[in-house]
């Protein structure tokens, strides 16, 4: 079995998926703010990312999909 080689993001996808990923920040309630970071965000983001996934909205869902309570 073939370890899994790590994703590589172009120059402009980065700059797209930070753009996603502060959004989903400013999307967040102050409360949810404390129980959550950026970095776990970006995790959920990468994650998608990594994937396949480019549309915006279905990356910020990824991000704040344990967020919706």
């Amino acid at each position: 079995m073939e370890p899994k080689k790590p994703a590589y993001f172009d120059l402009e996808t980065v700059s797209f998926l930070r753009e996603t990923l502060e959004d989903a920040w400013a999307s967040l309630r102050p409360g949810q703010r404390e129980n959550m970071s950026r970095s776990l965000l970006a995790e959920r983001i990468l994650k998608s990312a990594a994937q396949g996934e480019r549309d915006r909205e279905r990356l910020l869902d990824a991000a704040l999909m344990e967020n919706a309570a």
